[in-house]
């Protein structure tokens, strides 16, 4: 049995931490401007583990869910939402088509074994003018954060994903089927990033694993942790406000809104030969009867 008064104790720290940490509010601060007001409106998150996040997207208003796609992931929200956590089984979402006007897919979408078979489950329970809110780590594995990431092994994909996010011509060809996407944003510049990554490092040595994933029948290990994490982010938080601020770098976080329409596989048009049109031009000169 869950001792309740620990249980309190864990979500005030994790709280305090959320407030600490610049990357996962202006995450949630992107989100929020995305999304807007849900006043009457059917929801559906899909998550990670971040209960904090989970719990303020109920701000906005309206009736929402949770879905995830690990025990993991239900045991972490469960701390901080006391409703019933909807457990994804084999990328299917146990929901009836057109059940819901947005769905908004926070880091979480780089977990699922097939995205795109996902991507089209979303699809499915979303109305006919819905939306879907992308939040993900945008690949680039030529930097220096993608370095980091594999020297101190913190990738999404050494924690468990099924990949190390998405470029953003990728998230589109996912999307492209069955979804308009009329807005995308890249943010959070690479030193920033490159800090965070430290951090997450820095947690894995202390913690075992990302602060914000409560693990089932938590113990008063935890709080120390906590306590100890609290203090150092403390410390840090200065140097992590300045790197923000330089957005004029690269961006590695990812966030896309696409409106629902007719399902229609967009696929690329191919000759006899099985080369596509971009193929064959590259190597005639188009116009000529006859090469020069």
């Amino acid at each position: 049995m869950r001792d309740n008064t620990l249980d309190s104790e864990i979500r005030i720290w994790q709280e305090k931490l959320f407030g600490r940490s610049i990357r996962r509010g202006r995450t949630l601060q992107r989100i929020n401007a995305l999304v807007g007001a849900t006043s009457n409106q059917q929801c559906l998150e899909i998550s990670a583990g971040d209960g904090i996040i989970s719990t303020s997207l109920r701000s906005l208003g309206g009736s929402w869910k949770t879905a995830v796609s690990t025990k993991a992931a239900s045991d972490s929200i469960s701390y901080c939402l006391s409703e019933t956590i909807t457990l994804i089984d084999n990328g299917k979402l146990p929901f009836e088509d057109h059940a819901f006007d947005k769905v908004v897919i926070v880091d979480a979408l780089k977990n699922m074994a097939d995205d795109y078979e996902f991507l089209h489950e979303c699809h499915r329970v979303l109305k006919t003018d819905g939306w879907v809110i992308v939040s993900e780590a945008r690949r680039a594995p030529l930097s220096m954060v993608s370095l980091l990431q594999r020297i101190l092994k913190v990738s999404p994909i050494s924690r468990g994903a099924r990949r190390n996010g998405y470029k953003v011509q990728e998230l589109f060809d996912k999307l492209k089927d069955g979804f308009d996407v009329p807005e995308t944003f890249v943010y959070s510049n690479g030193l920033f990033e490159a800090l965070a990554t430290l951090g997450e490092f820095v947690q894995k040595m202390i913690a075992h694993g990302p602060y914000w994933m409560v693990r089932e029948n938590a113990r008063e290990e935890e709080l120390y942790h906590y306590r100890h994490l609290h203090g150092m982010a403390g410390m840090a938080y200065p140097l992590l406000w300045f790197a923000s601020k330089l957005e004029f770098l690269p961006g590695h976080k990812l966030l896309v809104k696409s409106r629902r329409r007719h399902w229609r596989p967009r696929r690329q048009p191919k000759l006899i030969d099985g080369r596509s049109i971009a193929e064959a031009a590259i190597n005639t000169k188009i116009g000529t009867a006859a090469p020069f």
